[in-house]
């Protein structure tokens, strides 16, 4: 690739939410690009929650050169500016709240199990320490830098008023169950192998959605509603060319900032509490 070449090449960012397909992705490209996939690098600063994930790249930076597609749950949007002139592309898979929640809870037993650890309690007094809405606290706060204390001057209907105006310009939104379709779209585009093998699947299972009461169930629902209606909205998206303009959205609530700073300062709290404590979720080592 030359100069002029390069300066043209699109750069796909394959945004990593956890539980959401995303080891399938990574692994797909790292084995099919080599150097020209990055994982993004995490900045280790205790300021990172509340001015976004950094980078040490410069202007032109030789070390992106080769890079024609980026994930990991470090990526955040101010690494495009490394990239300028090319042109960058954005994809992501969503997943629906009970799907995330059982599958997270599996993955952490599992994880448990596999190193020796103490197993989480039961599923639902694990789910009461968890952060609510995480899906689009991840995009928020991870992707689009939204920090600490910013975020929670957006109210449920101004986070999801916000992620919609930006995912309109996303090459790829969908369900995680569409991963396979994204993957062979990118790749034919990259023009590299688009046969993939699934990554990350459990085949233990600790829970399963069916297993949750109808009071569980709606408990969830109701508490993770803005995850809810951003996945039926965006799920069947795909891709960005000859995609139906969504309709208006359903109402969410326009005052439960305080509701969400509190639920989040008692997740973060519960994480000391015996019984399986839970690690953060961009501490998941290898998480789909």
């Amino acid at each position: 690739m030359n100069q002029a070449e390069g300066d043209r090449a699109v750069v796909y960012f394959l945004l990593h939410v956890p539980k959401c397909a995303g080891t399938s992705v990574e692994q797909h490209f790292e084995g099919a690009l080599g150097e020209g996939f990055l994982r993004a690098p995490r900045w280790e600063h205790f300021l990172r929650e509340v001015l976004g994930n950094r980078y040490s790249y410069g202007p032109q930076d030789p070390r992106l050169a080769p890079v024609r597609a980026v994930s990991g749950h470090s990526l955040s949007v101010s690494l495009k500016r490394y990239f300028a002139p090319r042109p960058v592309e954005e994809c992501v898979l969503l997943r629906d709240p009970l799907g995330f929640f059982v599958s997270m809870y599996n993955y952490r037993h599992a994880r448990a199990v596999e190193r020796g650890q103490p197993v989480p309690p039961p599923f639902e007094r694990w789910y009461g320490r968890q952060r609510r809405n995480p899906v689009s606290q991840f995009l928020l706060t991870r992707y689009f830098e939204v920090g600490v204390p910013k975020v929670y001057t957006l109210s449920s209907a101004q986070r999801l008023a916000y992620l919609e105006e930006r995912l309109q310009g996303f090459r790829f939104v969908g369900s995680y169950k569409r991963a396979t379709e994204m993957i062979a779209g990118v790749s034919e585009a990259l023009g590299i192998e688009r046969e993939i093998e699934q990554a990350n699947v459990l085949h233990q299972r600790y829970w399963s959605a069916d297993a949750l009461s109808d009071a569980m169930r709606g408990q969830i629902l109701r508490e993770n509603r803005l995850d809810q209606v951003l996945f039926e909205r965006w799920a069947a998206r795909g891709w960005r060319d000859g995609a139906e303009p969504l309709g208006p959205a359903p109402a969410l609530p326009t005052n439960d900032r305080l509701t969400q700073m509190s639920g989040d300062l008692w997740a973060e709290l519960s994480r000391n509490l015996p019984a399986g404590k839970p690690a953060p979720l961009d501490a998941t080592p290898s998480g789909g």
